[in-house]
């Protein structure tokens, strides 16, 4: 047997390979946009919400967003400056402002974010406190617990990107968020205003005391009574190495955004696509949802603790 031949035959096998496989992979994505199509909306969104409710999320269908549950598993894990750092590990780019305030014998910190989450848009509000006073120069490493239901303000909150509202949330919560699933966007292009209620005035006052402390100009905060009003327009500074990092990080979103339209086509709204990807590639499915920074940090965490 000649090796013309032999090449033939390794090139005929290929071929029929890679028909066989396009025609699985046409079979399937046939039967799942028909198990879609067959779905009434409600069924969709009860099943999204069944779905998404293990990774501390529901679908809002009126703003076609994900938002962050009362219960949400991130409560018990609570918060670390650890978890921002190590956002750009998990394909997150983000602008942070935190601010931490001693209050009634504990040192509380709430803090805002904006940014790019993987293929979604979005922003969040997050209320913490130490179990006591923290000294300024451990913030970094200090550990914080989610508020308790008693000690949750009223939070109203409101996306922008380029003007265009992405969602505006208005609840009692610990950790408040709005992510618009699909949607590509610069840190920079997005701005998030928040209201906070406080229970007392004179919570709201140290808090205001903190914004004060973070350097950020007063013209974009300020106080009446029980609330203090922010309005986070900017992105913090960054060092030149962080700075490429999120550049690459950013460009690999946008192209994973591209790549999530493309393949959820002709789907227009959030639930259909993700149903149609549910049925498809369940993985990315589950991979869509994983909103959380504190996946590889709480690794390190166990690490640390082994090591003591």
């Amino acid at each position: 047997m000649n090796i013309e031949l032999i090449i033939a035959i390794i090139v005929f096998v290929c071929l029929l390979t890679v028909l066989g496989l396009a025609l699985v992979v046409g079979v399937r994505i046939r039967e799942s946009r028909g198990q879609v199509r067959r779905m009434g909306m409600p069924q969709k969104v009860q099943t999204v919400n069944e779905l998404a409710a293990p990774f501390g999320f529901f679908y809002d269908e009126k703003q076609e967003v994900f938002t962050s549950r009362l219960d949400a598993w991130q409560r018990k894990q609570g918060y670390e400056a650890l978890f921002d750092r190590m956002a750009a590990g998990v394909n997150m780019v983000l602008d942070a402002w935190p601010v931490y305030f001693d209050y009634e014998g504990r040192t509380w910190l709430i803090e805002l974010w904006k940014g790019q989450y993987g293929i979604n848009t979005g922003g969040e509000v997050g209320i913490y406190h130490a179990k006591n006073i923290v000294p300024e120069d451990s913030y970094k490493t200090a550990h914080f617990d989610a508020a308790e239901d008693d000690e949750m303000p009223q939070i109203i909150c409101r996306l922008e990107r380029k003007g265009r509202e992405v969602y505006r949330q208005n609840k009692e919560h610990w950790w408040l968020t709005g992510f618009e699933m699909g949607r590509f966007s610069k840190p920079s292009e997005l701005r998030l205003t928040v209201t906070i209620h406080f229970r007392e005035q004179k919570m709201a006052v140290a808090f205001y005391r903190g914004l004060v402390k973070t350097g950020v100009p007063k013209e974009q905060y300020h106080i009446c009574r029980n609330e203090v009003s922010i309005d986070m327009d900017h992105s913090p500074k960054t060092g030149h190495l962080e700075k490429l990092h999120r550049i690459w990080v950013l460009f690999q979103n946008r192209v994973c955004c591209r790549l999530f339209l493309m393949v959820t086509w002709p789907f227009k709204n959030t639930v259909d696509r993700m149903m149609f990807l549910y049925y498809l590639v369940p993985s990315c499915f589950r991979r869509m949802l994983r909103l959380k920074r504190n996946c590889i940090p709480q690794k390190c965490m166990r690490c640390r603790r082994q090591r003591r």
